[in-house]
């Protein structure tokens, strides 16, 4: 198998939102297989992953052959490229006077709906050339259900609708998944190995029945009825083998456009990718699918479960694409997801023009301006507290050392003969050749990326 890989330039884009898992484990991948190059494309200055770490900007920083691209294509505006340049230089004042009126601010409750205005105004060609975002999903899914609302009024969404169960990731990390106590009755775990101790085969899915907090144990759904004891720290959790979802209800009628959630290699459907639900009939939906091809799926197929409304997306789902023009929501306060990432992301996927809705511009300035986004990985945190530590220690030991010599001293000159005025020693403490003679703390890092 290593023969066939020994040309291979293995390229990865988006680099950026690759956890240190990920990382790790695709490094490890590619030094098995003897891929000889390992290509990451992306942007530091873009959203970091979900789950922890940030080894993009890390390999970078450990010495990493890297090439830099810093010329903008994408903007054609001149105006909205000198926005999206000063975001990039965190100039969020700046940015914010180039922008100019495209920063509306709306009534705190109303910022779905301004979104989703702005976007019905719009004529049918320019809809499909225009992106909608939003940092957050509560936020996303609001402004989906303001669109399809007024779309079901229009017409464009019609006919008979099935009703079904969508499943929804809970977003944890695999510390959180190992927690017996993160999971509640009704929610389901898909299994993406096989694990013989508690009778589940890659792919399955399992709804949670009832969690047993004192023995820390999650009671799952078995395959023929009954129950299954799964203890989410010892098998699965930790590790990535499952993903945990809560289930909602979702509504599909042709005209709906939604996007997958999940990948599905058997049906050649990718996570993110978007298609349209053409016809309903009982039970069954017929999807076009941007490759043209129609696809029929029902309600026991659990692809089905995976797909959600498109017409708004987060910015992390949107950060890959461009569009001719943007309309993106950000709240002027929320704690985690305002942040100068975010709106680079967010105007910088548009060509021509971006329009940005917000419940107060001042104060969203105000934060921009101090919430870069930035994360701190483990190792940063960990050379951080040392080098509080080391600095705590150094001053506590040179004052411990300049009292014993006050003490040594004054014992010197209760015990010696007088001395005169110039042979006596210079005042100042600790000399400077003691001072060059302590060790310093050094650490060295460093990852090779040409496997």
């Amino acid at each position: 198998m290593r023969d066939a890989f020994s040309k291979t330039v293995l390229v990865v884009d988006e680099g950026s939102l690759a956890s240190t898992v990920q990382a790790r484990d695709l490094l490890r991948i590619a030094r098995t297989l003897a891929v000889p190059r390992v290509v990451l494309v992306g942007d530091e200055k873009q959203l970091d992953a979900v789950d922890a770490g940030k080894p993009f900007a890390q390999l970078q920083g450990a010495g990493m052959q890297t090439a830099v691209m810093d010329e903008i294509m994408r903007q054609r505006d001149p105006a909205l490229k000198e926005a999206v340049e000063a975001s990039l230089a965190g100039d969020i004042r700046g940015a914010f006077e180039k922008l100019g009126s495209n920063v509306a601010e709306v009534q705190p409750d109303n910022i779905a709906g301004a979104v989703a205005a702005r976007w019905l105004r719009l004529p049918p060609d320019q809809r499909e050339n225009t992106g909608v975002m939003a940092p957050s999903h509560e936020l996303r899914q609001a402004i989906n259900g303001h669109i399809r609302e007024r779309l079901a009024r229009e017409g464009d969404i019609h006919g008979p609708a099935y009703r079904g169960e969508r499943l929804v990731s809970r977003g944890y990390t695999g510390a959180e998944k190992a927690l017996a106590a993160n999971y509640a009755p009704g929610d389901v775990v898909a299994f993406h190995r096989p694990y013989k101790r508690i009778g589940v085969e890659k792919g399955d899915e399992r709804r949670v029945v009832e969690i047993d907090h004192r023995n820390r144990t999650v009671m799952l759904e078995g395959r023929n009825g009954g129950t299954v004891v799964w203890r989410p720290n010892e098998i699965a959790g930790r590790t990535g083998g499952a993903e945990v979802f809560r289930a909602e209800e979702i509504e599909l009628r042709a005209g709906d456009r939604v996007r997958w959630t999940r990948n599905d290699r058997d049906l050649k459907l990718v996570n993110s990718r978007a298609a349209e639900v053409v016809a309903v009939k009982e039970a069954r939906v017929s999807f076009r699918l941007e490759d043209g091809r129609v696809l029929d799926l029902d309600g026991k197929q659990s692809q089905l479960r995976h797909v959600d409304h498109a017409w708004a997306s987060t910015v992390h789902a949107f950060q890959g694409r461009t569009v001719d023009s943007v309309i993106a929501a950000m709240e002027a306060n929320h704690p985690h997801l305002t942040t100068q990432k975010s709106l680079y992301v967010e105007i910088s996927r548009a060509r021509d023009r971006a329009e940005l809705v917000t419940d107060d511009v001042t104060q969203l300035r105000d934060r921009l301006e101090m919430a870069t986004g930035e994360r701190i990985s483990a190792l940063e945190a960990i050379a951080s507290l040392e080098g509080d530590i080391q600095a705590e220690g150094f001053d506590a030991e040179s004052e411990r050392e300049h009292t014993q010599e006050q003490e040594r001293q004054k014992e010197l000159e209760r015990d010696a003969p007088a001395l005169t005025e110039d042979q006596r020693p210079e005042e100042g403490g600790i000399s400077k050749d003691r001072e060059e003679s302590w060790p310093a703390s050094e650490k060295s890092f460093e990852l090779e990326l040409e496997l």
